[in-house]
């Protein structure tokens, strides 16, 4: 991937993304791969906004059965096993286990027939899936054993536990960015940093947006047939200008990475306010969540307070009485401004299903919006944003592949098998860690990595004691990854920075070698350096939320 803003301007495109998170990206590779000309912009970097901040689970709908929303529950469970297929580098099993009192909404029966409408509802839950990553069905034990498996679990009134698996993704931000590698080799353009300013309007058709490169502050006109605004939280934005607007509340919501150690399994459970909260092992920390506000917020209001922080905790406390979390545990706090539905009382909770606006309706043609919560069915609802979009530009009818064709790196079914080959054929005096790292990273593409490190040896050195982020990684991340800033290499292309700030020989390392590949001069470096550091305060880690 090359950052080429020309291109932008060099055609009218098909279809125009403004936006470029898991919805956007999914979307622009889906009409990539089935033919269009397709362009995508987003203001800031890929993936750099909800899709940053997420539980790094890819869940099967478990939850959606106690609604009886059995056409949600089915696709959260087919989109589950599509990713297990398509980047099964990129996903790992993990038990969860939900701790049961005397209910008879949420007792031991209850979860057995929630667990026995499962087996139905996912009965091809490993179909097509490689051996290593296919799930059991859910089930319901004693006291006795959830008290010895899962020691976290609170115990008062305990009567027993519901268990069952799910994914999770070690290396979740490399997931996001294979969306935007596959529509770029499917010929999309994609360009970060790039704003919609203002649409493009003929009469009542929108034909496309006016633009800024918010890294030179040149102005463009991009022109499209169709233009499918998927920029999250700030979804409204794009159409103030047009008169319309899709009136969607949002909510806050907040997880919290912290420098406890974790088990082998994630475990839930509920605070006083009623509240299900699960306490998720990622890169061997606790990764806490989910925290919602009560309240709808403003798209811009993603400033982190320490009081939200401190509710959030002491809920946390709650849920699991022998946690005893404190500030000082938290190294990171993942926020997001994401969708939200109004009850019938008027209040506002999680929105549960996407939604696809054909602006027609508003009388602008040739504009889609789209918003959606969930990160694991964002592919599913890309291939029918799409075939949305094809009916409306009155092309011939091309099915949807993304869901049988591998991602970037994809094509390594056999995690084991394949870093034992490469620690056989291509480990150069790599840390021992490293290896595994860049398997879950780049899948079969980890070559690509390993060979790049071969050229000098700061390349292939740990940039930091506790990761096996290697330098390699940040000089590919430049020449092939569309990484322009310090932060887009150390926070998203890899996760050097995924578990808070990695402190400031790392960063100087990182800045060196960065720095050497564009050409940055001593001042441009402690900028970058600078700016890393301000991302972590606006991020609200323990520093920022102390002062």
């Amino acid at each position: 991937m090359i950052r080429d803003v020309d291109r932008l301007t060099a055609r009218t495109f098909d279809v125009l993304i403004v936006g470029g998170g898991i919805y956007g990206l999914a979307i622009a590779y889906d009409a990539a791969e089935r033919g269009l000309a397709v362009a995508l912009i987003e203001r800031d970097d890929f993936g750099s906004g909800s899709s940053f901040n997420h539980l790094r689970t890819i869940h099967g709908g478990l939850r959606y059965l106690k609604t009886l929303d059995i056409g949600r529950a089915r696709e959260s469970v087919r989109e589950r096993a599509t990713l297990a297929r398509i980047a099964p580098h990129a996903v790992r099993p993990l038990p969860f286990a939900l701790p049961l009192y005397r209910s008879w909404l949420a007792g031991k029966t209850a979860m057995r027939a929630g667990f026995l409408l499962d087996r139905l509802v996912a009965c091809d839950r490993n179909r097509g899936v490689p051996p290593d990553l296919r799930l059991p069905p859910g089930r319901v034990v004693s006291r006795a054993e959830a008290s010895r498996r899962f020691p976290g679990l609170g115990r008062r009134g305990l009567t027993g536990a519901a268990v069952w698996s799910d994914y999770i993704t070690p290396e979740s931000d490399r997931l996001t960015f294979s969306f935007a590698a596959a529509a770029d080799e499917h010929g999309g353009v994609l360009v970060n940093y790039v704003e919609a300013i203002s649409p493009l309007a003929n009469g009542k058709r929108m034909t496309g947006v006016r633009a800024r490169d918010r890294q030179t502050g040149r102005e463009l006109d991009i022109g499209a047939h169709l233009t499918v605004n998927a920029t999250g939280a700030a979804v409204d934005h794009l159409l103030t200008p047009l008169g319309i607007s899709t009136r969607m509340p949002l909510l806050k919501a907040m997880n919290l990475v912290t420098r406890r150690d974790a088990g082998e399994e994630a475990l839930g459970g509920r605070a006083a306010s009623g509240r299900h909260l699960f306490l998720v092992p990622w890169r061997g920390r606790a990764l806490f969540g989910t925290w919602e506000s009560s309240q709808a917020t403003d798209s811009s209001a993603l400033d982190v307070a320490p009081r939200d922080v401190e509710s959030f905790i002491s809920e946390l406390n709650q849920a699991f009485p022998a946690l005893d979390l404190t500030m000082a545990d938290v190294t990171l706090v993942h926020r997001g401004i994401v969708p939200a539905a109004r009850t019938a009382s008027g209040s506002v909770r999680l929105e549960g299903h996407d939604r696809v606006h054909d602006h027609a309706a508003d009388g602008v043609d040739g504009l889609l919006s789209v918003a959606g919560a969930k990160f694991t069915t964002a592919r599913a609802v890309a291939e029918r944003v799409v075939d949305r979009g094809i009916a409306k530009l009155q092309r011939p009818r091309v099915g949807c592949r993304t869901a049988t064709r591998p991602l970037p790196g994809g094509s390594a079914r056999d995690l084991a098998l394949t870093i034992a080959e490469a620690r056989r054929d291509r480990d150069v005096g790599l840390p021992s860690d490293t290896i595994p790292h860049l398997v879950a990273a780049y899948g079969s593409r980890y070559r690509d990595i390993v060979d790049l490190a071969k050229d000098r040896e700061g390349w292939r050195t740990r940039l930091a004691d506790e990761s096996p982020v290697i330098g390699a990684e940040l000089v590919w991340a430049v020449r092939k990854e569309m990484a322009v800033t310090l932060a887009d290499a150390v926070i998203r292309r890899t996760p050097l920075g995924a578990l808070g700030y990695p402190g400031d020989t790392a960063m100087a390392r990182a800045a060196q070698i960065i720095g050497d590949e564009l050409g940055w001069s001593e001042e441009r470096r402690r900028e970058e350096r600078a700016a890393v550091k301000r991302f972590y305060d606006n991020q609200g880690t323990v520093n920022a939320l102390k002062t």
